[in-house]
């Protein structure tokens, strides 16, 4: 790879740097060059963590004759999907439309200026007899199809481009047509889809679907589910079953704690063993609401748990925090987490080490993986303890690659993690965390005109990296929800998050709002070079969508300011989601959430200021509600109710007066 035209010092672009591939960043020369020889552009994307990105990687792209076949046909370009999120977005919703199923690492084999005619995910080096076409046999099919079917090949792309283009609106109303019931047949379908025996919404490969739980837990507060017993114990049964397999199975690491990315098998047993930043972070929101609703303790030993693997092997918030944890260590997926029979023996005594390792479930590596299991011989808390004795000896081991890229979006996440973590807990000090991550986020990665960078890279200065709208609209979710109980730890400190989070939306208004149509692009028009085409996200991924996270900063200004503005902002982009939400809602659980909350409303709340240390410890026993907590200093000045018409506030002089109107 020519490292002199690429700026960042990345990780995973340098995991391939000494390949006989190649490789060039996405960027102009690569277009000129291509367009240069009439070679097809071959793009891959991929990320550190990948264990099947590192796979092909050590199969095809290090083989010297895969390699030069490559360089001989095509113009190589590689891309970290964590940099350019909008590249990814774009070429896997082309490797969609080919029928292919989405996936990393994603090749897209691309026309000299970059529009995909065809793409797939992995390839391997050999026949492997399961029907996919060896890499080798693609790149030369791929090659002689260009040289003699040029213009079939721009038909399929210029196809591709036009349905992607028609997608970013195809559902929007051309009328305010958003109807409230539309929550509640989301609801039952989102029922229907749950494995009622191992929880969880698909089969597998099975992911832990946190926006749908947040969605579940959400409408559960609403007047409608509270008097209907039926769908209400429905909703607490979905949510405690998924809850429970995903507190005791394989998808989560008892030994060093954390979430996987996902697990291949419907009943959790054997994960993917990729650590992502912002995945962990959604899951400790998603079981701080349920730990208040349902108070139960697997549920706060996880939170727990798993901010501490975070701050012990991801970052702290003073540094941030790093993007992902790879999946495999020495070359073998899953080599630091499983065990042999003779090395759990060796840590917890041969009668106690023998049977645990026995009544696990099996691996196809013939190791085993720790777990919580229902025994006779061994209690849960038994389980629990010695887990710790598992991690000594672990840590001796060779630890998976840390990706150090601290991505603005996923960090931005964990500021509402840490909120939501000290309302549920009782603990001020995840408040002043949540604080210090703002903190640090403001200092490294805000521009002084309060334009967003995508990423910061540790001991390096960032050149060019510009915030995408994930960026910009989680960040300023997460500090509107920050503020809206940061007065708990630090006075004065709440008007300052919504005058920032204001100021910040007024760039996303200039350079992600479409000015003919509903709906927020992904990308700003100024990067360079720009994907193919500039795409709108409607439905949530692994993280939720930008748009649908922008619909819940609307609402949220709206009830704090009650400003005409934000509801008619709120209006006009709820327009996106009424067709969605009536075919598709378990692909929106996260604007579900922001249309609950919305028609639930909002409940400010002043107090004194001494009642803070009696308050927080209090707060767990609240509805999961969104709250405004003011002090009484600000009553007297910023956020005064000037009318009864207006936003109403109720002010409190005692902590049990407060927790009494709260349970009524």
């Amino acid at each position: 790879m020519d490292n002199l035209t690429y700026p960042y010092p990345n990780s995973y672009l340098k995991q391939h740097s000494d390949q006989y591939v190649n490789w060039m960043p996405w960027s102009a020369q690569a277009f000129e060059k291509a367009q240069k020889e009439n070679k097809p552009i071959l793009i891959s994307i991929g990320y550190a963590a990948c264990h099947w990105c590192q796979e092909m990687s050590r199969n095809c792209y290090q083989d010297s004759y895969i390699g030069k076949l490559m360089n001989r046909h095509f113009v190589c370009v590689l891309i970290d999907k964590e940099v350019r999120p909008d590249l990814d977005h774009t070429y896997m919703e082309a490797i969609r439309m080919f029928d292919q199923s989405p996936g990393w690492p994603l090749h897209a084999f691309c026309l000299p200026d970059g529009r995909p005619f065809w793409g797939g995910t992995y390839f391997p080096k050999e026949d492997l007899g399961n029907g996919i076409a060896p890499w080798p046999q693609v790149i030369i099919r791929i090659s002689e199809h260009y040289k003699k079917n040029k213009n079939e090949l721009i038909e399929n792309a210029e196809s591709v481009i036009a349905n992607i283009l028609h997608s970013n609106d195809a559902q929007c109303s051309s009328v305010i047509s958003w109807d409230n019931e539309f929550l509640f047949r989301a609801v039952q379908k989102i029922i229907d889809l749950h494995d009622n025996e191992f929880g969880g919404f698909t089969s597998a490969p099975k992911f832990p679907s946190p926006m749908k739980l947040d969605f579940l837990l959400s409408i559960s507060e609403s007047q409608k589910v509270r008097v209907n017993t039926q769908i209400s114990r429905s909703i607490s049964k979905c949510i405690n079953k998924t809850l429970s397999f995903l507190s005791t199975s394989a998808i989560f690491d008892h030994v060093g704690g954390g979430f996987f990315r996902y697990a291949t098998q419907k009943d959790w047993s054997l994960p993917h063993y990729e650590k992502i930043l912002s995945e962990n972070a959604l899951l400790i929101t998603t079981l701080s609401n349920a730990y208040r609703k349902y108070r139960n303790k697997d549920y706060s030993r996880i939170i727990l748990e798993t901010l501490s693997w975070l701050n012990r092997e991801m970052g702290t918030p003073q540094t941030g925090y790093a993007s992902s944890l790879s999946a495999e260590s020495e070359n073998k997926e899953g080599a630091y987490y499983e065990w042999q029979k003779s090395e759990m023996i060796d840590c917890l005594g041969a009668n106690i080490g023998e049977h645990y390792f026995q009544s696990l479930p099996d691996q196809p590596s013939g190791k085993k993986l720790p777990q919580l299991i229902t025994s006779e011989k061994i209690s849960k808390d038994a389980q629990i303890k010695f887990f710790q004795t598992l991690q000594i000896h672990r840590n001796q081991r060779t630890k998976p690659f840390l990706d150090q890229k601290r991505l603005l979006a996923s960090n931005a996440l964990m500021i509402r993690s840490y909120t939501d973590a000290a309302l549920a807990l009782g603990k001020i000090s995840f408040i002043r965390d949540a604080c210090l991550l703002e903190s640090w986020i403001h200092k490294e990665m805000i521009n002084e005109d309060f334009s967003l960078k995508s990423f910061s890279l540790v001991n390096h200065e960032e050149l060019g990296s510009k915030g995408f709208l994930d960026d910009y609209a989680f960040y300023i979710e997460s500090i509107l929800h920050l503020a809206s109980v940061s007065e708990l730890y630090l006075e004065g400190s709440s008007k300052k998050f919504i005058d920032k989070g204001i100021a910040i939306l007024d760039i996303i208004f200039s350079k992600f709002k479409d000015s003919e149509k509903t709906g927020f692009f992904f990308s700003d028009l100024s990067i360079a070079p720009p994907p193919p085409c500039r795409t709108k996200i409607w439905y949530d991924n692994a993280i939720p969508s930008g748009n649908s996270s922008i619909l819940r900063i609307f609402s949220m200004l709206y009830h704090l300011t009650h400003e005409k503005k934000w509801k008619e902002e709120f209006d006009h982009i709820s327009r996106g989601y009424s067709k969605i939400a009536q075919k598709l809602p378990e692909a929106i659980s996260h604007a579900l959430s922001a249309f609950s909350q919305s028609a639930i409303g909002m409940i400010n709340l002043s107090f004194k200021k001494e009642m803070r240390g009696e308050l927080i410890k209090e707060f767990h026993k609240f509805p999961i509600r969104t709250f405004w907590l003011k002090t009484d200093s600000q009553m007297a000045s910023n956020y005064k109710v000037k009318s009864a018409d207006k936003l109403k506030t109720w002010e409190f002089n005692d902590i049990q007066s407060l927790v009494d109107f709260l349970n009524d």
